[in-house]
């Protein structure tokens, strides 16, 4: 893969001496959930307000009276307490023989911060469903379709933009029917006028596909593609809000195959950085790799392995606030792991969530980040899906602790870990353009900052001292938030101006 040039602020030089403190440990408890014996296609995802949302598919239960068909089947869906540690009573999204129990194709959700909902599922015949919540979950509309153009649907993501629309990506057999040889890229604004947009003509028959939404109003999409040759290699696609950037490779794994993986990619976002996590099996040596964008997906880490030495794929991953990745798949013995990778990008050594011997883990692990590190000594949590190839199958939550802030303080050699108050906003470098002391604002010319704000002139609220200090023309280097709809300029370090060159007029 192209060794990418990018700046990286390093805070602490790694030093795990023999004869250290041992590190701290990263503790998982089970919680029950409210999912029937043989479920099948675990998702999940967290609100805006960190609230996580299962859903699966049961199969329908049968009253003495009336037995219900055999392929008759539930979609259900649940929310976390994560106060109470369990699972809310569940919820029926739909129900019906249309409901496909594929572990490799399951439903997805998306929820915005007003609690509303969006699930979306395929029906194992080429066409898919959608349904809505406005209660948090508790009643469901009737189903309609989300598309009226495409063709053999599958392998969808959804991912809530800033605005609260409501973007989809999938797979679509359009092409194919047409007499093309190979599956394509689609994705729409739900609800949103016109046609489905193309977005990669050539991609991987079964892959799953993966988005994550930046603050900006857009999003980054990433799947596996395929080329003439049978490359099957990972690409992302950026979304601007109205239009979609030409498709670019995450990597060059070179991976040559006449026959689909199923093994998507997976992505995680923080403001505009974004991780990513795949499988690849280039050169006969199959491996999970992770990778980390600073800058929305523009450029990529060159990808560390973390998988423990033979690999299935199947993976996840979260993005801590502090630059920490989380890392999940499956090993060929049906195990679920977990790695760590640190801010500085290495790697920890790895976790067994689910050891080999408890029964194989089946389908797509699912992970979702329901607390998130906030500085000082405070951990992380997040939830892990999967389920396990019992008889009948069984879906299992676990609720796995990361002790962050201990962990980030076991691998510094110095007193320089992020404080609350460097976890927020996004870095900024710009020129101050106009001040207004009574409104306690500046105007600011400024780059893009990837992922977050378009380049150009922005007005933000300032701190007084700020005002004071400041003057037209003044460079400087601050953090961004947006807070309470207005955007906030702070930790603001203002450039020292230097003196006039010889000759020059003042």
């Amino acid at each position: 893969m192209k060794l990418f040039a990018i700046a990286v602020t390093v805070l602490c030089v790694i030093a795990r001496a023999a004869g250290d403190a041992p590190v701290p440990a990263i503790q998982m408890s089970d919680v029950a959930t409210p999912a029937a014996p043989g479920a099948v296609g675990a998702s999940l995802t967290n609100a805006p307000d960190g609230t996580g949302w299962l859903s699966w598919i049961e199969p329908a239960p049968s009253a003495p009276s009336l037995p219900a068909p055999a392929d008759a089947r539930v979609l259900r869906v649940s929310t976390f307490d994560l106060t109470a540690h369990r699972w809310s009573a569940p919820h029926t999204v739909a129900s019906g023989a249309s409901l496909a129990a594929d572990p490799t194709d399951f439903p997805q959700l998306a929820v915005n911060a007003r609690g509303e909902a969006i699930a979306l599922w395929a029906d194992g015949h080429g066409g898919a469903w959608l349904s809505r919540s406005k209660d948090r979950g508790t009643t469901w509309s009737s189903t309609e379709p989300f598309t009226r153009d495409g063709s053999d649907t599958e392998k969808f993501s959804l991912a809530v933009l800033a605005d609260d629309r409501v973007l989809i990506a999938w797979l679509d057999g359009r092409g194919k029917k047409a007499g093309g040889k190979t599956q394509r890229l689609y994705a729409r604004i739900l609800g949103a006028d016109g046609p489905d947009t193309l977005v990669d003509p050539s991609v991987c028959d079964c892959c799953q596909t993966t988005l994550t939404a930046f603050p900006d109003g857009g999003a980054l999409l990433a799947y596996r593609g395929r080329t003439e040759e049978e490359v099957r290699d990972i690409r992302t696609a950026r979304f601007r809000g109205t239009g979609w950037d030409d498709p670019r490779p995450l990597g060059a794994d070179d991976w040559r195959l006449n026959a689909c993986p199923v093994n998507g990619p997976r992505l995680a976002g923080d403001g505009g950085r974004v991780a990513a996590a795949w499988f690849t099996a280039s050169n006969n040596d199959p491996r999970v790799l992770a990778s980390f964008s600073p800058d929305a997906g523009a450029r990529f880490l060159q990808p560390l392995r973390v998988d423990h030495g033979k690999p299935s794929g199947h993976v996840d991953t979260l993005l801590l606030h502090d630059g920490a990745l989380l890392v999940t798949w499956l090993e060929a013995d049906g195990s679920l792991w977990l790695r760590r990778i640190t801010p500085d990008f290495t790697a920890d050594a790895p976790i067994a969530l689910s050891p080999a011997g408890a029964g194989r883990v089946s389908g797509f692990p699912r992970t979702a980040l329901v607390h998130d590190y906030a500085g000082g000594k405070t951990s992380a949590q997040f939830i892990a899906a999967f389920v396990r190839e019992d008889s009948p199958a069984t879906l299992h939550t676990l609720l796995v602790t990361v002790p962050e802030g201990e962990l980030l303080n076991a691998e510094k050699n110095c007193d320089c870990a992020p404080t609350p108050e460097q976890l927020v906003g996004f870095p900024m470098r710009g020129t101050i353009v106009a001040l207004d002391a009574d409104a306690g604002s500046v105007r600011v010319r400024h780059d893009e900052v990837p992922g977050v704000l378009g380049a150009g002139v922005h007005e933000f609220s300032v701190a007084p001292d700020v005002v004071a200090a400041a003057s037209r023309g003044r460079q400087f280097l601050g953090r961004i938030e947006r807070r309470d709809g207005q955007w906030r300029l702070f930790d603001v370090r203002l450039f020292v101006t230097p003196a006039p060159a010889a000759g020059s007029r003042p």
